[in-house]
């Protein structure tokens, strides 16, 4: 038996008149959200570029050097009796560091002593006896150089003696001890006994292009130049030094030239090897014009703000000069007063309508210090 298939038919044409009147009306609700949201004015934060001193500045990354290294060697050969300090442990100059065993030494020196009193003896004995013929003019001078040679070799033993007390040259912190007491220690040792570094100055070494050596001269020539030195991503200063040194050539494999810095490091907050941010002060810019680097868009003609005019928000290209920390140094594109967006939506587009009434940022004041 065959069914009517009449009213399956009317129902289903009812069900797409149905879904296609409600797809209809959700497009239409939407497009007209939409449109009274266009006809919305934006809210947006602004601030106004101003005039302010910022720092010339010239930022790269160094690492920290000792001012001075030394390895501490043993002078005479003997048996290390006892070491006077603790590994990485601050010394001063002069203070003791290892004791080598002094016993034969010091039998040395009383042996030098003997014989060079002897001699000295021998040859007084013979100086009168040389006035009066008695002996050869030879003889007195053969007495009076075996004298000069027996205090020079008792001379040399005091000086060896003097060998086993090994002292620090230089103030500073010690690293790791290569030997331990009762091992044989020679002058011809390969590895030295520890190594002393210099904290108190320390120094930063760094590199800048070689296009900017005659800036760094010519700034250099009128004062001293600042460094700041940071933590290697820019966070926390580490102290501010001056700069000391300009290498005398360039490095032709990568066109830059070596720098230092020279720091107090009084805290030692600066440890020989490790990688910092250096900042360069070469001058402070009294007229900058700045902007927070927030307002700065780039776009594919290049860089650009969103300049606030009668209500709307309009594309003003600019000419960014440099970045110092959250702030850039507009070069051209802009003038003392002009109102840019701050912070930049999402959804802002050349010539939509904004309101900067409410939730504005302030102007801030940038600081004058890198």
């Amino acid at each position: 038996m065959i069914r009517p298939r009449k009213p399956l038919l009317i129902a289903a044409t009812a069900a797409a008149l149905l879904v296609t009147l409600l797809a209809w009306r959700i497009i239409s609700n939407t497009r007209t959200a939409r449109m009274r949201d266009a006809d919305r004015p934006l809210a947006v934060d602004t601030i106004t570029a101003r005039i302010q001193p910022m720092p010339l500045i010239l930022q790269a990354v160094g690492q920290v050097q000792p001012e001075r290294t030394v390895q501490v060697r043993p002078q005479v050969a003997g048996m290390l009796k006892e070491v006077l300090f603790s590994e990485g442990q601050y010394v001063t100059a002069g203070q003791r560091l290892f004791q080598i065993d002094p016993a034969p030494f010091e039998a040395a020196l009383r042996s030098a002593k003997a014989a060079a009193e002897n001699a000295q003896a021998n040859a007084d004995r013979l100086a009168p006896l040389a006035k009066q013929d008695y002996v050869t003019p030879q003889e007195y001078d053969n007495a009076r150089a075996a004298a000069d040679q027996a205090q020079g070799a008792y001379q040399q033993a005091e000086i060896n003696l003097s060998y086993t007390d090994i002292r620090a040259p230089i103030a500073g912190r010690t690293g790791s001890l290569a030997v331990k007491a009762g091992n044989l220690l020679a002058p011809t040792d390969a590895t030295p006994l520890v190594v002393i570094n210099q904290m108190r100055p320390i120094l930063v070494q760094y590199t800048v292009p070689q296009q900017m050596l005659e800036t760094v001269r010519r700034y250099q020539s009128r004062q001293s130049i600042k460094v700041f030195i940071t933590h290697e991503d820019g966070g926390d200063s580490l102290g501010q030094g001056q700069l000391v040194f300009v290498d005398n050539a360039v490095n032709p494999d990568t066109g830059t030239v070596l720098l230092k810095a020279r720091l107090a490091n009084d805290s030692e907050q600066l440890w020989p090897g490790q990688y910092v941010g250096v900042r360069m002060q070469l001058a402070l810019q009294a007229d900058a014009l700045v902007l927070p680097q927030t307002a700065i868009q780039t776009g594919q003609d290049g860089v650009f703000v969103y300049l606030v005019r009668d209500g709307t928000a309009q594309i003003q290209p600019v000419k960014v000069d440099r970045q110092v920390d959250e702030w850039a140094v507009i070069a051209s594109g802009l003038k003392p007063g002009d109102t840019v967006v701050a912070h930049v939506p999402r959804n802002l587009r050349p010539g939509l309508p904004i309101e900067t009434g409410a939730g504005v940022t302030p102007a801030g004041t940038p600081a004058a210090r890198p």
